[in-house]
Parts: C-alpha cells; structure tokens; sequence
C-alpha cells in the first residue's frame, strides 16, 4: 500500500522568527537537539545547497525551523496560500496532486538536500502542487516573509533561486518528452535510475533505494497503471536488474538498468 495518507491535518503555524543578518556575524545553525548531525550534513551536501556561500548557508538555516514529521502529513495543498520553503533534512516529500478520476499525479519525490515552494511564495500565487511527506521526514521550513528576507538581502539567493527553478523547468520538460515519446518500460527504468540515485544505499553488490514506495506510486511518477507497471517491474527482475520486495526495490544492476533507461547497447 502507498506510504500516503488522506488529508492528515496541515503543521501548525510557526511563530515569527527573529532576523537573521546576512552580513556581520554568522547566524546560528538549528540547534543540534533539532537538526541531527548527519541531517545537517545531507543539507550541506545537497547540489544547489552546497553551491552557496557559508555565509549566505548560515543565514538560511537560521532562518529555518526544524519539523519532524510522520509518514502522510500534508505540508500544503494544491490551490492554498503556501506558507514555507520546504528543505528536506531526511526523508522525502513527495510533490503531486489528486486527478478528478480519482487517480494521484506525482511529479517528483524530493530527497535529502533539496528544496521546494519558493516559487508560491515570491510571487503571491497559490501553491501548484500537493506536498506530502512519503516516509517519516525531518525538513527545514522557513516561513515566507524569511524568505523575502532573505532574497532582500542577498544578490547570490536570488540568483541561485532563480538558476534552481531553471532547473526544475529544464527537468519538467524532460519529463513531459518521456510521459509521450517513450514507452512505459523505459518511462519506468528511468524513474527508478532516479530513485536509486536519489535514495540509494549499497547493501551488498546491490543498490538499496532506502524508501518505501509502491507500485502504485511508481504508476504515478511515469503516468501509467499499477498492473503495467507490475508487469515492467517483474520483467526487469527476471533479466537480473532489480529484486522487488514488499514497498522496496533493490538495483542489481544499475549499469544495465541505465541502459535500458536511455536506450544505450549494453556491454
């Protein structure tokens, strides 16, 4: 069964945060009774994160409150006034919405280190997409007149910002190039390419991905059904690429996975 829950109550407001200079002394981190060392490390190591200055790092995380949240809890709704930018500490969020048949479009499954909902809170508009946490998540959230703030004050935050949501089109446009020119196999091997890069842990010659996830989720992400979806998963664990298990996948060929993902010859 899918790690999602139905429409679990939203996290209760934060208090206003005190300013957090980005010039003069260092803000102060997340006190470690909040951020665990290894999550405060997955954030510092996150590609776009680690990308900025130390100076304009700190003032981020100063700007930021810690939430742990279960497995299932709504961070915000499609259509609502957003609230915070969302950084992922441990864990993922995953970024989709309800169809009106009934059937839940996922567009991304965020990791450790990366960031979203700063858009709806730049520009006065509603959120465009459900956010849900898909397993037991530690995130940052900064509360939107921070994050104004913050881009006030600082050239290289809003540049950066500005080159993560290049990003992020770039990234919708390669997906929707997949969702109508590929067919639902290798729609399917790229996605879990993704995942096992995203979530993956060696556990042996294999690539754990470190996420419980569904058939049904994965039906989601590559805009197909659950049975054909099954019927792609067993075919690839018959040619030796993944091992299924019970909402777990494991990679034992990530080479051979990526060539069937980009249609590449295989050695």
């Amino acid at each position: 069964m899918s790690a999602v829950l139905s429409r679990p109550p939203l996290l209760s407001p934060w208090p206003a945060t005190p300013r957090t200079p980005l010039v003069g002394p260092v803000a102060a981190v997340p006190s470690p009774h909040d951020l665990r060392v290894e999550e405060l490390a997955q954030v510092r190591a996150g590609a776009w994160f680690s990308a900025l200055s130390p100076e304009v790092q700190q003032a981020v995380l100063g700007a930021a409150r810690v939430s742990r949240v279960a497995a299932g809890a709504v961070l915000g709704r499609r259509c609502e006034s957003a609230r915070y930018w969302v950084g992922v500490a441990a864990g993922a969020v995953r970024l989709g919405t309800a169809l009106h048949d009934g059937r839940m479009l996922t567009l991304d499954i965020l990791g450790p280190g990366q960031w979203f909902g700063d858009i709806a809170l730049l520009d006065d508009g509603p959120q465009d997409l459900d956010l849900t946490a898909q397993v037991p998540s530690t995130l940052l959230l900064v509360p939107r007149a921070e994050l104004r703030r913050l881009t006030a004050e600082s050239d290289e935050l809003s540049s950066a910002l500005m080159k993560l949501n290049c990003q992020r089109l770039r990234h919708m446009f390669r997906r929707f190039e997949e969702l109508h020119t590929l067919p639902l196999a290798q729609r399917l091997a790229r996605q879990v390419v993704r995942l096992a890069r995203r979530f993956g842990r060696p556990q042996g010659t294999a690539l754990r991905i470190d996420l419980r996830i569904s058939q049904a989720d994965l039906a989601a992400l590559v805009g197909g059904s659950r049975q054909r979806v099954n019927a792609a998963l067993r075919q690839m664990q018959a040619d030796g690429l993944l091992l299924l298990g019970e909402a777990r996948l494991a990679v034992l060929d990530l080479s051979g996975l990526t060539a069937l993902a980009y249609d590449e010859p295989r050695d």
